[in-house]
């Protein structure tokens, strides 16, 4: 399993991608077909990084290249529409963007980590910008409420801001210790040591499309569901009861933690400490993606150390009423109308996305 590495003020998290469980008994079985992939950035044009991407309504598709700052605009058939952003900090430059997002107002948000919002339109034109200083993990709910994300002493939480960056509603909790240890260094400085893995520390969720957005954390299956002004328009909720890590899981995560130490050359008692933390159960949602008509809540495999195994989905509609679960191969960065979209990367360590058709029906007998 591959790791991700993170930056904090005083150490370093890795996210550990992980599988899926499988759908919870007495659920209706539905089934999602994918169409030949349609692959952006394998010849003709690179990518040096795909973060994020949205659609807009003609289902135009916009893709962040966060490395090289820039935005990426193309038809449904793939054709290139024109680029946009480079690195700065004058009207309509990058610094660290994260988020892109496609809003009702039909403009183009461009959400970054050091608090700034950029607002496009279709064509990449830059309207204006929005200083939200201290809230990070920025996403779009409407025209004047944004999600975010804050320090505390002992934690972090989610939190609703308007334009003015006040306060409008707080969310969900990440005690801070759930992914680190802190320690003394070898001149007795205390140093905080952070290794997150998605199959057991609690990550905040979030997504949004076509003016409604899922603000949740995964350790629960609850996700609310937010209009634009922030107001609740439903949630996500199902009791499938503790998914517990098995010994084969546990002994598969403690190695992988043990590697990460030792590959970034930490005491050999960090990873004895880090590993204390590993709970008894695995977080219930994997991700959310919410599509023009759809919700699709993602979670994790029943056996983490079995390589492909299908993810199982959970269904919803805008409203939250449960349709049914389905499983497909991996997770997507983004769900259109009509197409899904994934990530890949070829032999040579290139990134390009692959576009597929989708649709959901229901399952045939067994």
């Amino acid at each position: 399993m591959a790791l991700r590495l993170l930056l904090f003020a005083l150490g370093l998290a890795a996210a550990l991608p992980a599988g899926p469980l499988p759908a919870a008994p007495g659920t209706a079985e539905l089934k999602i077909t994918l169409g030949p992939a349609l692959e952006i950035g394998r010849k003709d044009l690179l990518f040096a990084s795909i973060l994020s991407l949205c659609e807009d309504a003609r289902g135009n598709f916009y893709v962040l290249d966060r490395r090289e700052y820039k935005v990426h605009r193309f038809s449904p058939e793939g054709r290139p529409l024109g680029a946009f952003g480079r690195k700065g900090q004058g009207p309509g430059d990058l610094e660290a963007p994260s988020r892109i997002i496609f809003t009702a107002t039909g403009e183009l948000a461009v959400l970054e980590d050091l608090g700034l919002i950029s607002f496009f339109d279709a064509e990449g034109a830059f309207l204006r910008r929005l200083d939200l200083n201290g809230r990070l993990g920025l996403g779009y709910v409407g025209p004047d409420r944004f999600y975010g994300w804050i320090w505390r002493p002992e934690d972090r939480q989610q939190v609703l801001v308007d334009g003015k960056n006040a306060t409008v509603a707080t969310f969900d909790v990440q005690p801070r210790d759930a992914f680190s240890v802190t320690l003394p260094d070898e001149t007795g400085r205390s140093v905080m040591f952070n290794y997150a893995s998605e199959i057991y520390v609690p990550e905040f969720l979030f997504d949004h499309n076509r003016s409604l957005s899922a603000v949740g954390i995964s350790d629960r299956y609850r996700i609310a569901l937010l209009d634009e002004e922030g107001r609740a328009a439903g949630h996500l909720e199902r009791d499938l009861g503790p998914q517990r890590i098995s010994g084969r899981e546990r002994a598969v995560l403690e190695e992988e933690l043990g590697a990460f130490v030792k590959a970034k050359g930490w005491p050999a008692r960090v990873g004895r400490e880090l590993a204390k933390k590993i709970p008894a159960v695995k977080n219930a949602v994997r991700a959310v993606r919410i599509s023009p008509g759809r919700v699709f809540v993602f979670r994790f495999a029943a056996d983490i150390t079995r390589g492909g195994a299908p993810v199982p989905v959970d269904v919803f509609t805008r409203r939250g009423e449960l349709m049914g679960t389905a499983e497909i191969a991996e997770v997507p960065l983004f769900v259109g109308d009509k197409a899904m979209y994934f990530v890949r990367t070829d032999e040579s360590g290139n990134v390009f996305l692959a576009r597929r058709e989708y649709a959901v029906s229901s399952a045939p007998a067994r």
